[in-house]
């Protein structure tokens, strides 16, 4: 019956077990000998490391159980993080039961290719403090020559130089110098080891590293002065392309400006030219406005010396009565225009065949009276004589 009855919890605790319970699980399944409860907790454990918030029931567990977690294939944690969780195991709550081989099986490459830099140096002082250890008569650097871990955590060591090496360093100076003002002195950290944790390592590693730390800050130095270089050398160029884009864009302005003055000259020489021949042309015809004039005024005297016909002129034959004095027959009369002439004395038979001299005696009536000319189409012309000047 106790059989079945573990059977039946053994096949609940399968059918429940999660990320929430799998810790709990654990490690009574552990002491209990339930392998298959065991694993199955172990893979879960390892499927959530990375979401895991309390680390505490881990860090509990014998280094066995934490070695199958992190060797786990199901393992789903982000390197660094994984570096954090192991160093913390094995160098904060584990550090007199972990051996060095146990520390290289979890930090291979395969599983933690990336370590974080909180614990770089951390992580190599407790791996060579693990080696010295096991023989503290050896060579630490012939040991350390090609090994991964070593170069995995000096990689990230001389990377991060300043605030892991460089600054140390300058704290520990002033604290080691008796110069240097309390003032001035940068605080030590709460524990007794020295600032620079490095110096806490054997000095040929202490000089490996701060070799590496030195050549990386001159790959950064290189690397910002190639930068500002880089920067200068983009600006000079923006500025002579800028330079050179203004000089051409002053150029063509300059030459839009020479294209409009001389378009502007050309339109000016043109209004110009066509002022003055406007002026010329008013110049043409106030001339011949001037001889048009001049002509009209001659036309009007010479139209001065024109004299109608007399209507007086040729009435006929002129009588003397019995006195003696001049009578003249109207019913002669030719081509009379006085409208006092009776109708049939208005038009008489005989056409005019000379230009009329003008009598004295007949003054008056040749002011009033004047020659009308039939144009034998029933219309009446006046008759006109040119009188040269001069003439009476």
């Amino acid at each position: 019956k106790i059989r079945a009855l573990l059977e039946q919890a053994e096949a609940f605790v399968m059918e429940n077990l999660e990320s929430a319970t799998a810790m709990h699980f654990l490690l009574d399944s552990y002491l209990y000998k339930l392998d298959d409860v065991c694993a199955r907790a172990i893979d879960v454990t390892a499927a959530n490391l990375a979401e895991t918030v309390d680390f505490v029931p881990i860090y509990r567990l014998p280094p066995e159980l934490f070695r199958r977690i992190i060797l786990s294939n199901d393992l789903k944690c982000d390197s660094e993080l994984l570096s954090l969780i192991v160093f913390s195991y094995c160098g904060e709550h584990h550090a007199e039961d972990i051996e060095v081989e146990y520390f290289r099986e979890l930090t291979k490459p395969r599983i933690m290719s990336d370590i974080d830099p909180k614990v770089a140096l951390m992580m190599l002082k407790f791996y060579v403090d693990l080696i010295l250890d096991d023989d503290e008569n050896c060579e630490i650097m012939e040991v350390l020559r090609g090994d991964s871990l070593t170069n995995r955590c000096v990689k990230v060591v001389s990377k991060k130089w300043q605030g892991e090496v460089c600054e140390p360093l300058m704290i520990d100076a002033e604290w080691d110098d008796p110069t240097t003002p309390a003032s001035r002195r940068r605080p030590l950290p709460q524990h007794a080891e020295p600032a620079a944790l490095h110096r806490s390592l054997p000095p040929t590693l202490q000089n490996y590293i701060l070799e590496k730390c030195i050549l990386e800050a001159k790959n950064d130095l290189d690397a910002e002065k190639s930068i500002v270089e880089n920067y200068e050398g983009k600006k000079k160029s923006e500025i002579e392309s800028n330079a050179k884009n203004f000089s051409q864009v002053v150029k063509q302005l300059q030459g839009e400006l020479e294209k409009s003055k001389r378009a502007q000259g050309r339109e000016s020489q043109n209004y110009l030219s066509q002022i003055q021949q406007l002026q010329k042309t008013a110049a043409e015809l106030q001339a011949r406005l001037d001889e048009k004039e001049k002509s009209v005024e001659e036309y009007k005297q010479e139209l001065k010396q024109f004299r109608r016909v007399p209507g007086i002129h040729n009435f006929g034959e002129v009588a003397k009565d019995s006195g003696g004095a001049n009578i003249i027959d109207k019913t002669k009369c030719t081509f009379s225009a006085n409208p006092d002439h009776q109708t049939n004395h208005r038009r008489g038979s005989r056409r005019p065949t000379q230009m009329p001299s003008k009598g004295t005696e007949l003054d008056n009536l040749g002011k009033e009276n004047g020659y009308l000319y039939d144009d034998g189409k029933g219309g009446m012309l006046p008759v006109f004589y040119y009188q040269k000047r001069g003439s009476f």
